[in-house]
């Protein structure tokens, strides 16, 4: 009973966290594609640059690579919550200076984990795929060049991310997993026409309702060279997979409804991704790690002049050391402190050039009690180039999270916990 109450309580906090309101950082590049899709970890290792493939922890779930599960200790349940602050301005390929600085503060991450015996783990979570947030301005000459016509576009939505991870372990030091996950979201686009000539306002309402399935498999494997030396390996394997789309449209007059459509929109394809990590851990206490990612995306046109999908790599790095301290003999983790930087080239060309973004980071974790810890980190980084002519986002963000531990206690042989 006591453990259906913590359940219940965690569920009403997430509730509570997902209605909260929130202000939205508008993306330019968010019209392109599926929108903005995020590749960075929110997680315990976000502040080594997201190097995360190679990395497992008892204390905290890692989420970019489901063979991580089986460091988690036994029978603990374990709840995780990250969020994400950011603040962003640009500049445009035609100014000097960036524009004013907008923010936005927001869940990226829910997890719930659990590993039952020493075989085996599982987690579920939700999670932001891809994010749709901006807004176009456009004015026309119309009416054989008579008069002037202006429209506005607001986009919004995305691809949400609900997952299901399961790992096993295939030896003493081997472990695999596979996650199932299922994309689901809408790209919500408004357009409203503004024009002297116009006798009545105008505007039109788009749904692109899209949906997908999509696995990972994962790999880790840890070995120990010396008294003092350990090292880590970790690789990812996710399909190509297709996210479908349906285009629902409804133009208003005067706020109106005039005309409805349905139609099914060309599919949108994901690509094959494989990624690789390793690290090296002295001591217990200094781990160096690095990451590179490739994501083989198809040639597809998005909806921008000279604009389509391009394959994409990501490379991260960093480093951590952990101070520990002794508890009836045994060394736990007490806090942490990360650095880092991440290199990414996006999945979309822009102005037919790469788009690319970089990023430094810095973390700080610690476990506050046996059923609490907490990590953060903060990221300061640019994407696009000017001299390319796209536009240049500089950003700064920092995450915040905890994990919540409560313990499940075997009564009986067949693996039932009260």
């Amino acid at each position: 009973m006591r453990n259906i109450k913590w359940i219940t309580s965690v569920v009403a906090f997430f509730m509570m966290m997902v209605n909260a309101p929130a202000q939205n950082t508008t993306s330019p590049y968010s019209i392109l594609g599926v929108g903005d899709i995020e590749t960075k970890d929110f997680g315990r290792w976000y502040g080594m640059g997201s190097t995360s493939l190679a990395m497992s922890s008892p204390y905290y779930i890692n989420a970019s690579n489901p063979a991580s599960l089986m460091a988690l200790d036994e029978r603990v349940m374990n709840f995780d919550l990250a969020n994400r602050g950011k603040s962003a301005n640009f500049m445009y390929p035609t100014t000097d200076t960036f524009t004013a600085t907008t923010k936005d503060f927001s869940v990226r991450r829910i997890s719930l984990a659990f590993k039952p015996n020493k075989n085996w783990a599982f987690s579920v979570g939700l999670k932001p795929y891809s994010t749709i947030n901006y807004m176009l301005v456009e004015v026309n000459p119309a009416f054989n060049n008579s008069s002037l016509l202006a429209k506005t576009v607001d986009g919004s939505g995305g691809l949400n991310q609900v997952y299901f991870a399961y790992a096993r372990k295939l030896g003493k030091n081997l472990s695999m997993g596979l996650t199932t996950s299922y994309y689901f979201g809408s790209a919500n686009i408004k357009t409203d026409y503004y024009g002297t000539a116009l006798s009545s306002s105008l505007n039109r309402q788009e749904y692109n309702i899209m949906s997908a399935f999509q696995f990972q498999l994962g790999l880790q494997y840890n070995m120990q060279i010396s008294p003092a030396v350990k090292q880590h390996f970790g690789i990812t394997l996710s399909n190509p997979a297709t996210v479908t789309q349906r285009l629902e449209t409804e133009y208003f007059s005067n706020e109106v409804s005039v005309k409805k459509n349905n139609e099914t929109k060309r599919n949108f394809e994901l690509p094959l991704t494989a990624g690789a990590g390793y690290a090296i851990t002295f001591n217990d206490k200094i781990t160096f790690g690095a990451d590179a990612v490739f994501s083989n995306w198809k040639k597809q046109k998005v909806d921008y002049p000279n604009s389509y999908t391009t394959p994409s790599a990501r490379l991260n790095a960093g480093f951590e050391y952990v101070k520990k301290r002794k508890i009836k003999g045994y060394a736990f983790e007490n806090w942490y402190l990360q650095a880092g930087f991440n290199y990414e080239n996006n999945y979309i060309s822009v102005q037919n050039r790469d788009l690319n973004s970089y990023g430094i980071t810095a973390g700080f974790g610690k476990n506050l009690s046996r059923m609490l810890s907490v990590y953060t980190g903060y990221e300061f980084g640019k994407k696009g180039n000017k001299s390319s002519g796209q536009i240049t986002e500089q950003y700064s963000q920092f995450i915040l999270g905890f994990t919540l531990k409560e313990f499940w206690f075997n009564y009986s042989k067949y693996g039932r916990y009260q």
